[in-house]
Order: structure tokens, then sequence, then C-alpha cells
């Protein structure tokens, strides 16, 4: 896109000269915004103010009957007031030229702009589907991954129960064998010694039930939460 450079604010104005006293206030900030080289819109409403002001004041003094009679210094400041005048309109031209190039490449660049803005808008549209398409991808697999931990996990929990399940039955039968073998070997002891070895069987029994219980339990949780 093209567009006109816009012209330099800066004024070329000779230094301004100097006057024995000033005591209208508004030529003073004029004199102020021009020496500052201040913003060129109060360059601009000062001078326009300032010239009007000037016009007055020279109208009512009779400027051309009288001229002999005005300070050298106030002619010279006219003269360079003159100047000034005609340095700002030849910089407000440059900005008419400018703002009228302006809006001329507005118009032909419309088309451009439209353009690029919907070109702009399709291309985040494109990139919001393929980040919607990834979030969906993403999430699939951590749910997939989820289910089959979940499903390993149940099926470690189930063989550890079942191999724990008949390890108790052994231990359980093969503590009924020993004790039995026991009592049969040990019939002539006294009845004290088969009472208290029939109480450690069963606390070992009882133990043993224990521990089917609480890994049968462990087991229904745990199919429970799955």
């Amino acid at each position: 896109m093209n567009y006109p450079n816009l012209p330099n604010s800066h004024l070329e104005i000779t230094e301004q000269p100097q006057v024995k006293e000033i005591t209208n206030e508004l030529l003073k900030q004029l004199q102020s915004a021009l020496k500052g080289n201040h913003l060129f819109t109060e360059q601009v409403e000062l001078s326009l103010k300032g010239i009007v002001r000037i016009l007055e004041v020279l109208l009512s003094l009779d400027f051309f009957r009288n001229a002999n009679e005005i300070d050298s210094s106030l002619r010279n400041s006219i003269e360079w007031l003159t100047n000034a005048g005609e340095s700002l309109k030849a910089k407000m031209k440059e900005y008419e030229i400018f703002f009228s190039e302006f809006n001329k490449s507005m118009h032909s660049n419309e088309q451009e702009v439209t353009s690029t803005l919907n070109a702009n808008t399709e291309n985040i549209r494109s990139e919001i589907k393929k980040l919607e398409n990834q979030l969906i991808e993403t999430a699939t697999r951590l749910l997939t991954s989820y289910q089959i931990f979940l499903n390993q996990a149940k099926e470690n929990a189930t063989t550890q129960i079942n191999a724990n399940k008949t390890e108790s039955l052994e231990a359980i039968t093969q503590a009924k064998e020993n004790a039995n073998n026991e009592i049969s070997n040990n019939k002539q002891e006294s009845l004290e010694a088969l009472t208290q070895e029939k109480q450690q069987v069963t606390s070992e029994i009882n133990e043993a039930k224990k521990t089917i219980i609480i890994k049968t339990l462990i087991f229904l949780s745990l199919n429970k939460a799955c």
C-alpha cells in the first residue's frame, strides 16, 4: 500500500527582530510559539489571531498617513510577521496537498486493505480449527491411555488376589495337616499341651482368614472403583 509522505512541520522563519516593548498579550504568545517552534496547530491559531489583530490596529492608526511616526523596530516586526504569514500559508498549502493525496491513496488501497483483512480472518479461523482438532486428538489419547491403565491395574489386582487366595488355602491346608500330625504324634501329652496347640492352630487359621478377608475387600474395592 502506498501513502504520501507527511510534510515537514518545521517552519522556515527567520529570527524575529527585537522590539522596544510588546504590550499586546496576543502578540507575546505568537512570538513565543513561533520562536519556540511549538506545535503546528498552535502556530496556525496564534498566527491567524495575531494577523487579524495587527491589521485591526494598523487600520486604526491610519498606517500610510503616519508611517514616518511608527518606530523602525515595529516596522521590522510587521515585515517579519508578513513573511512568517507567507511561510505559514505555504506550509498550510503543503498540508492541503498531503491530505488530498492521502484521501486518494486511501480509496485506491481500500480493495487491498479489504482483501488483506479477509485473508487474515480466514487464516485465523483455520488456525482455530487446527487447535480444536489437536485438543480433541490429545483428549482422546489421554482417555485411551487412562482406560488402558485402569484395565491393567484391575487385571494385576485380580491376579494378585487370586494368587494370595491360593497361597492362603494351601497354608490353611498345610496347617491343618501339621496340626493333625502333631495331635496324632502327641496323643500321650497332657490335655493342657493339646489345648494350647489347638489354640495356636486356631489363631493361625483366624489370621489366615483375616488375610483372605482383607485381600477380598481390597479386590472388591478395586472392582467398585473401576
